[in-house]
């Protein structure tokens, strides 16, 4: 890396100034406990004044800078006031602060009237305290923020006891903001397999949190790119590294050669700079704010069975609103082994009026924009039909899949051997056998639709559960596995993520 062990190498600044009180008083937190006398203010204003001088003379590249207090910064003005200055540089592409949005959004944007402009340089990262705020106000703070240009995400500490209130608000944000769930610390048991299952729901990325990550020096952003400053000016690798290499105010030297002797990386912050971490794959450059990249997307193809429908095969109400959500935006459509007709049993005609086609028995019935394709599959060999259910699934004449449904074994094997002799593509599921055309496949589908409707292979997502949907995804860059899917799909597909979390992870917008 070029400049490494001087501060010219720094591309982004976590900074904590003196101030290590609240306005709040949680229970579980410490600062929310200390008092604040007038002294400590006016020592944390001249650090954070000092800070900003340092910035302002700058010689190095563009920087983002991140706020992590320890208490509450924006209820002060100077905070408030230091931000905005700090946003105005043009080598300051972006800053952040920590809050937990006790302040008044209307007064600071307010503030902001002269520099609209900053709007879109500005971040937050809301901290939501149920002891201390209702949803309904922390939510209007936070959408207040959000319609004005600032990018923000939302989060909570994952306390077992306050699951009603964290639904709560998850449902009333807006489904294009990110909720994170904190792991809680100091609880007396371990969560249990439904909290977990609860905040993972909520929370997709929460087993990173809940999980943390080993400690990896040379992987590590922190020192080289990335590096957390003190009210003093002294620099270590992150928030949570105890090794000074700097200090902002004496030297641009930068000691790397003294490594974090963490074992563990255990917040977020830490384990966000390890170069390999998950999060980077899914949240993009956004993993430094939390706040998720959010690549164009123009269309979106969902296979049905374990992606849209549950072990009993049902939609749930919060993928079917999410469903509801993003056809606003997008055109929708299907890529799945089902029919025609078996997809829109499986979805109801309300849901399944929302997607404007797809690729319906692993592509032997395409279906798009008026247009249609079918790939019919020669008539079965003599099948003993007490041996066999068999229902012939047609469009407009013409048969583009079989299914058979056979309970015997060694019935199921002699119609096998049979159909291994024809020109057919066979699937094979106890009790169900699926013929279709030769030449029919999910991801030849999928591509047939794009390149006739010109949509854009960058701008598509697909999402599936299976094995067998990895050929169709592996031809897009936004590759998405369901968060039950198997684990061979989950260690290939760029994200996994569940349908009813999607906006918040992509922009959805049409060509």
């Amino acid at each position: 890396m070029a400049n490494e062990g001087s501060l010219l190498s720094i591309r982004r600044i976590y900074y904590r100034g003196k101030l290590n009180s609240c306005n709040y008083t949680c229970s579980y937190c410490p600062f929310g406990k200390k008092s604040h006398p007038a002294s400590t203010t006016m020592q944390d204003k001249q650090a954070w004044s000092r800070f900003i001088a340092a910035i302002e003379q700058w010689a190095g590249e563009a920087l983002q800078l991140f706020v992590i207090p320890y208490g509450e910064a924006l209820i002060h003005r100077y905070y408030r006031e230091g931000i905005i200055r700090l946003a105005s540089l043009p080598h300051v592409t972006g800053i952040s602060c920590q809050t937990n949005l006790s302040f008044s959004a209307d007064e600071w944007l307010d503030e902001l009237r002269a520099t609209l402009a900053l709007r879109g340089k500005i971040k937050i990262w809301a901290s939501f305290h149920p002891e201390m705020t209702s949803v309904e106000n922390f939510v209007r703070q936070l959408h207040t923020l959000y319609h004005a240009g600032i990018q923000v995400c939302a989060g909570a500490v994952g306390n077992p006891m306050a699951k009603s209130v964290l639904s709560d608000l998850r449902n009333a944000l807006l489904p294009d903001i990110y909720l994170f769930i904190n792991a809680m610390q100091g609880l007396k048991s371990p969560l249990s397999v439904e909290d977990i299952r609860f905040f993972t729901q909520l929370d997709n990325l929460f087993e990173y949190d809940l999980k943390n990550a080993s400690a990896q020096w040379d992987i590590c952003l922190g020192g080289r790119s990335s590096c957390f400053i003190d009210w003093k000016g002294d620099i270590f690798a992150c928030p949570r590294s105890r090794v000074k290499i700097g200090n902002l105010y004496q030297s641009r030297k930068l000691d790397i050669s003294l490594p974090c002797q963490r074992k563990v990386c255990d917040c977020y912050i830490a384990f966000s700079n390890q170069t390999n971490h998950p999060l980077h794959r899914i949240m993009g450059e956004g993993a430094f704010w939390r706040i998720p990249d959010k690549p164009l997307i123009t269309s979106v193809f969902f296979d049905v069975d374990g992606t849209l429908t549950d072990a009993q095969g049902r939609v749930s109400e919060s993928y079917a609103h999410a469903l509801r959500y993003i056809a606003q935006f997008v055109p929708l459509y299907l890529a799945t082994s089902l029919s025609m007709e078996q997809a829109r049993r499986k979805l109801g005609k309300t849901l399944f009026s929302l997607f404007k086609g797809g690729a319906f028995a692993d592509g032997g019935l395409l279906l798009y924009d008026g247009q249609s394709r079918c790939l019919p599959v020669e008539s079965l060999p003599d099948v003993n039909e007490k041996s066999a259910k068999i229902t012939a699934h047609s469009y407009e004449g013409q048969v583009y899949k079989y299914s058979l449904l056979v309970y015997e074994k060694g019935q199921r094997e002699n119609i096998l051997s049979l159909l291994k002799e024809k020109p057919y593509q066979v699937f094979y599921k106890p009790p169900l056998i699926t013929v279709v055309h030769k030449e029919a496949g999910k991801k030849e589908g999928v591509l047939h639709i794009c390149k006739v409707l010109a949509f854009p292979l960058e701008q598509v997502l697909i999402v599936g559960n299976s094995q067998k949907d990895w050929e169709m995804m592996s031809a897009v860059p936004h590759s998405c596995a369901v968060m039950n899917a198997e684990p061979f799909l989950k260690d290939r597909a760029r994200y996994t993520l569940n349908p009813d979390r999607l906006p918040a992870f992509f922009r959805f917008r049409k060509l």
